[in-house]
């Protein structure tokens, strides 16, 4: 049996208003955060001495310096984590050398172009799929590692003339944390000014 039930208009909102604050309509928007990621303040610069004696030929050493790496993956829709080491926004930045003279192979320019160009696609796609929950150092290292698999895989597989080979030294700053990965008869060294004036180096060793 159906019941036709009046209520005065007024009453009816009054019994509505507290259901009408707490629809999702009418809460306040979760603020979100567009602010871009600051590049490392760090002074960088690289040069190469020495080369081929025929100057039509190409360098034998390639330099790569991706001062704000976060950038560089935004614009190529490569986004890695933003919790565990990549959190608060930490800034990134690539410094890498590829040497076409430091390696077991033929001594040549192509291979070291080739890491130049590719190296930091590689890594960005690599770190652009780990997930949230492991985003740590571990990670970071394996990206590394798989990085250089990944460009020796390409090279073998789809640029099969590239016959030479080259040695490496990659820095990879995420926030406070400094990676490094040695290939070849490359190696790296950090320079410490102390105190006293004195500078202090320590070389790092690849992972």
């Amino acid at each position: 049996m159906a019941m036709n039930v009046e209520m005065p208009l007024h009453k009816a909102r009054e019994l509505m208003a507290q259901y009408r604050q707490t629809m999702p309509i009418n809460l306040p928007l979760p603020e979100i955060d567009m602010e871009p990621s600051e590049p490392p303040k760090v002074l960088v610069d690289a040069v190469s001495l020495g080369g081929p004696l025929d100057a039509r030929m190409k360098p034998l050493v390639r330099h790569v310096l991706v001062k704000d790496l976060n950038k560089v993956g935004t614009r190529m829709k490569l986004e890695h984590p933003k919790t565990g080491i990549f959190g608060n926004k930490a800034p990134m930045g690539l410094y890498a050398l590829f040497d076409g003279q430091s390696c077991a192979g033929d001594v040549g320019p192509q291979a070291a172009e080739f890491c130049a160009r590719n190296f930091h696609t590689k890594l960005l796609e690599r770190l652009s799929k780990l997930p949230a929950a492991q985003a740590d150092e571990a990670a970071v290292e394996n990206a590394l590692r798989g990085t250089f698999e990944d460009i020796d895989r390409e090279i073998l597989q789809n640029f099969t003339d590239i016959m030479d080979g080259c040695g490496a030294a990659v820095a990879l700053l995420i926030g406070d944390h400094l990676f490094t990965a040695l290939l070849g008869r490359c190696s790296a060294v950090l320079g410490e000014m102390e105190q006293t004036g004195r500078c202090s180096s320590q070389p790092l060793g690849g992972g």
